[in-house]
């Protein structure tokens, strides 16, 4: 599933990375700050990644998502892989 022309928000809390999503288009962030630093530098280095390229053919992209035994990233998550694209060339 692709979210477009939806909301992104984000709350700190107690606890390990929640990802869901809310109405359908909104997609919410909550859990500690050391917890939600997984997902911005997941962001950060997908795109470091992209701006760096020679061969923009190969999608960048990381995964965030609970994985038995993870205290990072809560059971109750959605899966969410962050992906790097940009339109096609003229």
């Amino acid at each position: 599933m692709a979210i477009t022309g939806g909301v992104v928000s984000q709350e700190a809390t107690a606890g390990p990375l929640l990802v869901s999503l809310q109405g359908g288009t909104s997609l919410h962030f909550s859990g500690g700050h050391e917890f939600l630093d997984i997902l911005w530098d997941g962001l950060d280095g997908v795109a470091e990644q992209a701006e760096t390229a020679d061969d923009r053919t190969v999608r960048r992209h990381q995964h965030i998502e609970y994985l038995p035994g993870d205290d990072y990233r809560s059971p109750d998550s959605v899966p969410l892989v962050i992906v790097a694209d940009w339109p096609d060339a003229p």
